[in-house]
């Protein structure tokens, strides 16, 4: 395995006007349009040459590990991965407007304290989601994770296989402010408690504005890195949490790894306070902005609370039906999965690349969908399952073969659309309180058949 440098732009079968937006010191990152489809999407292009045979076997596997996380609603869609003819790994995937890290900028360099327990709480079931699927991101940071145009928070580079030595070690790639000490070690050996560093680091940005561990004025990255691995993380004065708050993300950055909370704990506490700050006479978080020069950067985007989520064209979203009399479907279990030790991560290097300037690909078609057939497939909806205040989690049984897409209805607004892909479980973000009716839509290319409506707090569908 060898780094190169930069290359001229790929030409990759399939993909046209291709074009840079972003670069690192591991990889670049262009924008692009696969012709057959017209679809916009992100193509990254890693600088460190696979030629070792079991080198390349072991990214195809990783490649295949991450492709289960495709059905997950809030972990970024990977279309195809390889090896350029000169060895580099590239990985397609899809297109996202803005960072966390952007928004938190925008918003006056942190955020309310619900707003980021609903983010972070989002984060955390797609990193147990990957876990469950044998994969460990390694490099949880506010760059890291996306925002769709809907306003849905998509956890995405997943982190830095192509730069180990796959005998359990990591080489240099990690972003030393958000990086957990082991991280930073000589051996570099991570694991699942990696990620809880992560997540606590990202908790912590979005709170503050500021990272864990960001350079101070004059400092060298070495001595940055002895905090790292010396000093606890302290909260800028001013900094208005809740004291419960506070203590979770302390413990998420605990300098040894098994004095971490699991990250199943984590999910839950977030549930909980969630639920606590929506109580009714909660009072609302302070919160305010970092001091000057310690800010996560200068980029703007929209705020996910203050923006409704993008509407789907009336002519593509069907008018939603009366109920159909239900089946009886079993409700999807509640329990958080299981975390999965593993030895392997996943492919996506994240190197310190921020795409500054990113499309979202756009593809929602402008024609109406065909008529549904009767009699030929069948959808059904189960009823919504919430997950505590923050999420409600969706399961339909369908026709083998389909496609799904998942129509997501906030009383009052337009109805939007969730690709689902051939997923029958997704889980949702639902803001606390609101009514919500959900349909399934499923396709096999010739016809489109819809399911029944089920309805979320007594909405009116």
């Amino acid at each position: 395995m060898r780094t190169a440098g930069p290359a001229e732009t790929p030409d990759l079968s399939g993909l046209i006007d291709v074009s840079p937006i972003g670069a690192g010191g591991f990889a670049d990152v262009y924008r692009a349009r696969q012709a057959h489809l017209g679809r916009w999407v992100a193509l990254k292009v890693f600088r460190v040459a696979l030629h070792e045979p079991a080198v390349a076997n072991q990214f195809r596997a990783e490649c295949q590990a991450v492709s289960r996380l495709d059905d997950h609603l809030h972990v970024i869609r990977v279309y195809d991965a390889g090896l350029l003819p000169d060895g580099r790994p590239y990985l397609v995937t899809e297109l996202c407007d803005s960072s966390l890290q952007q928004l938190v900028v925008r918003r006056g360099g942190a955020l309310p304290e619900l707003e980021a327990v609903e983010l972070g709480y989002r984060v955390a079931i797609a990193l147990l989601a990957a876990h469950s699927a044998q994969v460990i991101h390694g490099d949880v940071t506010p760059q890291n994770v996306l925002i769709r145009s809907s306003g849905a928070p998509v956890l995405a580079d997943f982190g830095l296989a192509v730069l180990r030595d796959y005998r359990g070690n990591t080489a240099s790639g990690f972003n030393p402010a958000y990086a957990a000490p082991e991280a930073l070690s000589h051996e570099g050996r991570i694991d699942e408690r990696t990620d809880v560093y992560g997540l606590g680091a990202t908790l912590y940005a979005m709170l503050t504005g500021r990272a864990p561990f960001g350079l101070q004025w004059g400092e060298s990255e070495a001595a940055r890195n002895r905090r790292v691995l010396e000093e606890p993380v302290s909260w800028p004065a001013g900094t208005s949490v809740s004291d419960r708050l506070e203590g979770l993300v302390s413990g998420m950055l605990a300098k040894e790894p098994g004095l971490r909370p699991e990250l199943s704990t984590v999910a839950d506490e977030l549930t909980r306070l969630g639920d606590d700050l929506t109580q009714p006479h909660a009072p609302p978080a302070a919160h305010s902005g970092p001091p000057d020069g310690t800010g996560l950067g200068s980029e703007k985007t929209v705020a996910i609370a203050d923006a409704p989520p993008a509407a789907s064209p009336r002519s593509s979203v069907p008018r939603m039906r009366a109920p159909r009399p239900e089946r009886s479907i079993s409700k999807v279990a509640r329990a958080h999965p299981r975390l999965v030790v593993i030895a392997a991560v996943s492919l996506i290097l994240a190197g310190g690349i921020l795409v500054s300037a990113v499309v979202t690909s756009g593809t929602a078609g402008d024609a109406p969908p065909a008529a549904s057939t009767p009699g030929v497939s069948v959808v059904e909806l189960a009823p919504p399952d919430p997950l505590g205040a923050l999420a409600t989690r969706l399961s339909w049984s369908g026709t083998p073969g389909l496609t799904y897409t998942l129509v997501v209805t906030r009383q009052g607004e337009q109805p939007r659309d969730e690709p689902a892909g051939e997923a029958t479980t997704v889980t949702v973000a639902t803001e606390p309180s609101a009514a919500y009716c959900f349909q399934v839509r499923g396709t096999d290319g010739r016809q489109v058949v819809e399911s029944n409506v089920q309805r979320l707090r007594d909405a009116v569908c």
